[in-house]
């Protein structure tokens, strides 16, 4: 009697053990994992009022002191997201298959950074092996010296309308009605309108997504692609030059952003090796 219940006992265990693994598998078949950041940073911080301040090198500074931590955060959050793509690299050397949750995140990560119908870089690897190559040329850091620049030349060290009313401090477009401000000065027929964030987090965000997967940012790309590659620092003072195409004022709006890292000695701020190198 002892051991035909003993018996009923095990079976009876067997049985939820299979449910559950058929839960489970039935779960992770209909569920798209989400993971923590990918690269992104959150918060709610919006711009104070630059215009009350009338010292300019208080202005300055004050506008530094806010977007630096968060640019810095932002390379932060990025240096994670790369060491997840290299980890998933290694792995494939080794002759390993990617995991469930290294698949989700490497699919995320190709429609994030647009890179789902680009051309294989290298016929000798795996499509996912060819896949993490071309992300790992879009997935990295904007050095903090030319995110700083480029937001004070956007939005007069966070005085214009668009930094006040929109968040906006890098003059972003979008297309859809609504989605934004309208430019007092936009041209006849013409349907862009200044992008409106909920916080400088999510400016910032749209910002690095920008000069990390369009097209004409693709310059600034190979020169960061170069120094890392080479084992040098990546700075603001280095890949600004790719950024002819960000304004319509080219050459003479590079030449600017590079007399503003100069004379407000934004370099400082890239001296945070920890952020240019892989971990």
């Amino acid at each position: 009697m002892i051991v035909q219940r003993k018996f009923q006992l095990i079976a009876a265990i067997l049985v939820l053990y299979a449910l559950g693994t058929l839960a489970l598998a039935l779960f992770f078949a209909s569920t798209h994992y989400q993971p923590a950041t990918l690269g992104s940073i959150s918060g709610d911080t919006t711009l104070p009022n630059m215009r009350a301040i009338d010292d300019i090198p208080t202005r300055k500074q004050t506008f530094i002191q806010l977007i630096a931590p968060m640019a810095a955060a932002k390379n932060d959050a990025i240096m994670q997201a790369r060491a997840r793509l290299t980890d998933m690299l290694g792995d494939l050397a080794q002759g390993k298959t990617l995991s469930y949750v290294q698949r989700e995140q490497l699919q995320r990560l190709k429609a994030r950074y647009r890179i789902a119908a680009d051309k294989p870089i290298d016929e000798s690897t795996t499509p996912h092996a060819q896949h993490i190559k071309k992300l790992l040329r879009r997935v990295d850091i904007i050095p903090t010296s030319m995110v700083v620049a480029q937001a004070a030349a956007e939005s007069g060290w966070g005085t214009s309308r668009f930094a006040r009313q929109a968040q906006n401090l890098f003059g972003q477009w979008c297309y859809t009605k609504g989605c934004g401000l309208v430019p007092k000065k936009r041209s006849k027929g013409a349907t862009h309108e200044v992008q409106k964030f909920p916080s400088l987090e999510q400016a910032i965000n749209a910002y690095y997504h920008n000069i990390n997967t369009h097209r004409t940012y693709a310059a600034v790309r190979s020169r960061r692609a170069a120094l890392r590659n080479a084992g040098q620092a990546i700075t603001g003072e280095e890949l600004i030059a790719g950024l002819g195409g960000y304004s319509s004022r080219g050459q003479v709006y590079i030449d600017e952003l590079a007399e503003l890292i100069r004379y407000n000695k934004l370099a400082l701020l890239d001296q945070d090796n920890t952020l240019l190198s892989e971990r």
